[in-house]
């Protein structure tokens, strides 16, 4: 079993990846569970995930890398042993860092055989969310297995270019994928990296 966490500042399309993803596994066959952290309006991406087909799990009033990582871990063990997934799709809130999801994913002891992170960035957004929050999405783009460049479709090439050199300064050696998680473009790229991981 693989557990995946989307990590991505709020508004970074996290949810509509995961939406992508989850039903693009589906497909393949692949049991997969999913745990949404939504922190303020209570079970809108619940909702949304769920009128798609799929079925979810919320964690809500708090920060499941902070707060609530007692509930994650709880979720975690029960998820796994209710539903004996393929994989685990967690979507924190836009706060969390990936280095501590996967710390409590760790210490859950569901034995799990590898945690992958994806940090979706809104390249619409990027270059004025560096300037304002750069330490801080450094450490999400840092504790990524694969940086998901998100809504290219909404963007130039310059634009797209300028973001590409930005990630690659933070963490050269970490994959860059090109996506639009709202059109569907890059998500099968994704996919099958998830499919090879299992």
């Amino acid at each position: 079993m693989i557990v995946c966490q989307l990590a991505g500042f709020l508004g970074s399309g996290k949810t509509t990846l995961l939406i992508r993803l989850g039903t693009s596994l589906g497909r393949t066959g692949r049991r997969v569970a999913i745990i949404v952290n939504e922190v303020g309006e209570v079970g809108v991406d619940g909702a949304v995930i769920e009128s798609n087909g799929l079925k979810s799990v919320e964690l809500t009033e708090g920060c499941i890398c902070c707060s609530l990582s007692g509930s994650l871990q709880n979720t975690l063990r029960q998820v796994s042993r209710e539903f004996e997934p393929d994989m685990i799709l967690i979507e924190p809130t836009g706060l969390a860092l990936p280095s501590k999801v996967k710390q409590i994913v760790r210490t859950s002891m569901i034995g799990e055989e590898r945690t992958f992170t994806i940090c979706l960035i809104d390249a619409f957004r990027a270059s004025k969310l560096f300037a304002e929050a750069g330490a801080f999405l450094s450490r999400q783009v840092d504790g990524a297995d694969v940086v998901a460049i998100n809504k290219v479709d909404l963007t130039s090439l310059d634009v797209r270019e300028q973001v590409e050199n930005i990630v690659k300064n933070i963490s050269p050696s970490t994959p860059i994928v090109f996506i639009s998680a709202r059109e569907g473009q890059g998500v099968d790229e994704l996919v099958s990296m998830l499919g090879d991981a299992l």
